[in-house]
């Protein structure tokens, strides 16, 4: 069954946009959605994070009982890690909000967000809130549940647990707060501009026996209301829990891929607020067309259509459904009659096995510029349609007065112009710089949406016997790739030149110049001017400024200046400011590209990060085994080092001399299947006099319990306090002296957390170098460990270097150049 619009709303949340053109169904997807027609009914589920959404109830909903059920994730998982590469923070966020998208477009929801930042995890609720700014999230809940209008909404977590991340019990905190202030007029009346009070029917916790296990609690499903969510679907010949699965295994980046379950499930509710729940979840919840006045005749007239449907021929069920949008014509109500308007005319199209589509062979453009469109229309039925017009944006509409004969391909091409005051397409909530719980979005009507709305809506209008219809189309950049064929992606507005600083952390070890280079990128065409860097004071820079000739779009230029830093310590930003036809640039460009979600471009300040720090190092030549991926082996050549990635083959003892010290990537232990082969290798390596550094790990899907030459047992212990004290526990060992000495100023200007997953027991050949606690909590003293190996040292640690040093913390740098120096190569 083809996924309908991302974000629904009512009438008086402004006019009800066209339906977006649906994608193809086939005859038992165009049956699923003609008996959705006749369901009114709406649930919300309301979580943290991306997976945490229970994909199972989801896909039951919205196949099964056929429900509108959305998801509102309250941050989008930028605060987690990366199983598929190194991007962080704003970067996965953008990967985990795809992700959830791609799983919609499985189980067939919708899907919400608020403005708030994943910082990272919160050991409790009120840290939580407070870094969100409490009442402007709970203000965006209040938002989504007036525009969507569930009569459901339904809580991943409890509001009274306190033995789980904080983001979990603060969403269903806000959520409780959120069901009754969305039916008052008096809460957030700034909204009711744009939207009404709702007052959803009633709010519930899903809750499971895994909950309760989890905590050593026995369950006792007594009070709690069940519901069995393993059925099949013969239309989809799929189970709603293999449904759920392929779900869940979009969030590729977090590596939870599920396998498809079989079978009976049963879910747990327990009530929460709104009226009570004597039976089933949907208990005094009228999901008919009774509840819509004077609609007495439509649930009939879509059963008779329901019931003459021929899969072999949907087309013969147009004439049906053009009764059905004339009935609804005849009604006047604001919420679920424009809705079920538009799942009329998507199935209508459907039916017609009517295809159109907007597209572009230019993949980006710049504002002042022209876009040349293509639109392809075809019926492939024996129903009459004629295309009438089409229309971009708030252009004038262009008549066609064409029929759309039986399987004929028509054509038409046009170049529309794009605004000069048109935003770029960066994503909408990184156009502002965000605090550290909050995104900065003004514009209410962008709030709660997954993505940006289209950026070259295509309006196209039929006639289909006497009635006309207007699809809008969401025009793409069409090309095709020689392994995966046709390719859509979205058309990216851009600057018409970028300028990248290759190295984004810029670490000054000692007070010489150092070489930076800045690629300069043309977006669309031709650029010619001049690029220069502006320093902050006590910082040079020479050139004052490089001219810079593209000759095309897509050329490239790596630019050459030097910079010198002041002697005394201290960090600032360097910015890329490009100079062309009279107008300034600065705009880096950041592609992210994954198969499940397709390509991506951010466009953050063309900034870098300028530290100057006293770092010291011993050695020269680096050997880095990757893991899940991270971005250390930039950091260490910023302090000087030559870094060498090593894989298969690399690990042979001769080879490994060549190497001052060996740094395993982040969690390799969870994510390369011959770690264990290679450890025994690493390990003679050490005894030899080298250095091996294994950062963290998960407990999650181990490839081995060693990780080392001695015995070590990994916990969930993790420090979430970026400043929380750090004590030296071993002051006089060579790790805290050589050759930089390390003290407390060494761990200030950290970011989100000091560490995670920290062993908590130990040989006593691992020597504790640090310790550090959250707040109120016992010391956690296995962050740091260091055994001695014969003549080298081998070392694992829980800190969070892979957030440290690409942030240009500079104590993170002397530390894990002290690491890497131990051996004294």
């Amino acid at each position: 069954m083809a996924a309908g619009a991302i974000f629904s709303c009512a009438a008086d949340a402004g006019a009800v946009p066209p339906p977006l053109f649906p994608d193809s169904m086939n005859a038992s997807e165009i049956q699923l959605r003609l008996q959705k027609l006749n369901v009114l009914g709406r649930v919300l589920y309301l979580a943290a994070h991306p997976d945490d959404e229970n994909t199972t109830l989801i896909s039951l909903w919205a196949n099964g009982s056929l429900y509108d059920a959305g998801y509102l994730s309250v941050t989008r998982g930028d605060g987690g890690q990366n199983l598929l590469g190194s991007e962080l923070r704003e970067k996965l966020g953008v990967i985990r909000t795809q992700e959830l998208l791609a799983a919609r477009r499985i189980d067939h929801g919708q899907q919400f967000f608020t403005r708030a930042v994943d910082f990272g995890f919160s050991k409790n609720p009120e840290e939580t809130l407070r870094f969100w700014d409490h009442d402007k999230i709970l203000s965006d809940v209040v938002w989504v549940i007036r525009r969507f209008r569930p009569d459901i909404v339904v809580t991943r977590f409890s509001p009274e647990d306190r033995l789980t991340h904080g983001h979990h019990t603060a969403s269903a905190i806000l959520a409780t707060e959120a069901f009754p202030a969305a039916g008052d007029s008096k809460k957030f009346f700034n909204q009711l501009t744009l939207v009404k009070p709702w007052q959803p029917n009633r709010l519930v916790w899903n809750t499971s026996p895994f909950f309760f296990t989890n905590r050593k609690l026995p369950f006792d499903p007594t009070g709690l209301t069940t519901m069995e969510a393993g059925g099949y679907n013969a239309l989809l010949g799929k189970a709603y829990t293999e449904l759920a699965a392929a779900s869940v295994s979009m969030n590729k980046s977090q590596g939870v891929g599920s396998p498809a379950r079989r079978g009976q499930r049963t879910e747990y509710f327990k009530w929460l607020a709104g009226e009570p729940m004597n039976g089933g979840l949907f208990d005094g919840v009228d999901t008919t067309w009774k509840r819509v006045a004077n609609s007495e005749t439509i649930a009939t007239k879509i059963s008779k259509v329901i019931a003459d449907f021929r899969p072999s021929d949907p087309s013969a069920s147009v004439p049906g459904l053009l009764d059905v949008r004339d009935e609804l014509d005849r009604i006047k109500e604001d919420d679920w009659v424009p809705q079920k308007k538009a799942e009329v005319d998507q199935i209508i199209a459907a039916c017609l096995g009517l295809h159109l589509e907007a597209s572009t062979e230019t993949p980006v453009v710049s504002p002042g510029q022209e876009l040349p469109v293509k639109i392809e229309a075809i019926n492939r039925s024996n129903v009459a349609v004629n295309w009438i017009s089409y229309r971009m944006a708030s252009a004038q509409a262009t008549s066609v007065g064409e029929p759309l004969a039986t399987d004929k391909l028509v054509t038409k091409e046009f170049k529309t112009p794009v605004s000069g005051e048109t935003k770029y397409s960066q994503p909408y909530w990184l156009r502002q710089p965000a605090t550290v719980g909050t995104f900065t979005v003004e514009d209410q009507d962008l709030i709660g949406r997954p993505i940006n709305p289209p950026h070259f809506p295509t309006e196209i209008t039929v006639k289909i016997a006497d009635r006309e219809i207007t699809y809008t189309l969401d025009t793409k950049y069409k090309t095709v790739d020689p392994i995966a064929g046709e390719v859509r992606d979205d058309i990216v507005i851009a600057p018409p030149v970028f300028a990248n600083f290759v190295d984004p952390i810029l670490i000054f070890p000692n007070p010489g110049a150092k070489k930076v280079r800045v690629r300069v990128l043309a977006s669309d065409g031709p650029v010619k001017g001049d690029v220069h860097l502006s320093a902050p004071d006590g910082w040079s820079v020479s050139p004052n400024s490089v001219a810079v000739d593209l000759k095309n779009a897509n050329a490239e230029k790596d630019l050459e200046f030097s910079v010198r830093p002041p002697t005394s310590m201290g960090e600032g930003t360097l910015k890329a400011i490009v100079t062309s036809d009279g107008q300034s640039f600065s705009f880096a460009r950041e592609r992210i590209a994954y198969p499940h979600i397709g390509v991506h471009i951010l466009m953050p300040p063309a900034e870098a990060k300028l530290v100057r720090a006293d770092v010291r190092t011993n050695g020269h030549v680096i050997g880095y085994i990757p893991g899940a991926g991270d971005d250390i082996p930039a950091a260490l050549q910023q302090i000087g080092y030559t870094v060498k990635q090593l894989g298969e083959g690399d690990l042979a003892p001769e080879n490994l001399r060549q190497f001052s010290a060996i740094v395993l990537g982040v969690r390799i232990f969870n994510s390369q299947d011959r770690i264990p082969t290679w450890l025994p290798e690493l390990v003679n390596y050490a005894k030899g006099g080298g250095v091996v550094v294994v950062q963290y790990n998960t407990t999650a899907d181990l490839k081995s319990k060693d990780f080392g030459p001695y015995p070590l047992e990994l916990s969930r212990d993790r420090v979430t306090d970026e400043t929380a004290e750090v004590k030296m526990l071993a002051p006089d060992h060579p790790v805290l002296n050589t050759p930089n000495k390390i003290s407390a100023r060494d761990f200030e200007g950290w970011v989100q957390e000091r560490g995670l997953y920290f062993p908590d027991k130990w040989d006593p050949a691992w020597v504790p170098i640090l310790s550090s606690h959250d707040p109120s909590e016992k010391p956690l003293d296995g962050g740091l460990l260091v055994a001695k190996v014969d003549k080298g040292y081998f070392i694992y640690t829980g800190y969070s270097w892979f957030r440290q040093l690409p942030a240009g913390a500079p104590g993170a740098y002397r530390i894990f150049a002290n690491m890497v120096s131990l051996g004294g190569k």
